[in-house]
């Protein structure tokens, strides 16, 4: 682009230059607008990523009580049943 504004310039006494020097500015603030949106979407993936971790945690501990759970529940019935056969 230094070229082409260098060449506008030079030519028609500067108009296409200012045109060039103000399309550069427009596209400088489009770069920082993507550069904070960018910004913005990566936090929001640091958010869901930590979601996502405290889910799979919260998951695991549920898995792991639902085996404990399926592993002494035939015992607790068992018991339970047999209990009721004395009161009965």
């Amino acid at each position: 682009m230094p070229e082409q504004l260098k060449a506008a310039s030079q030519r028609e006494g500067g108009g296409e230059a200012a045109v060039l020097r103000e399309e550069i500015a427009r596209q400088k603030e489009e770069i920082l607008r993507l550069r904070d949106l960018l910004i913005a979407k990566d936090a929001e993936l640091g958010a869901a990523r930590g979601s996502l971790t405290e889910l799979n945690e919260h998951s695991a501990r549920f898995a792991v009580t639902v085996r404990s759970l399926q592993t002494r529940l035939p015992g607790l019935l068992r018991r339970l049943a047999a209990g009721m056969r004395r009161k009965g």
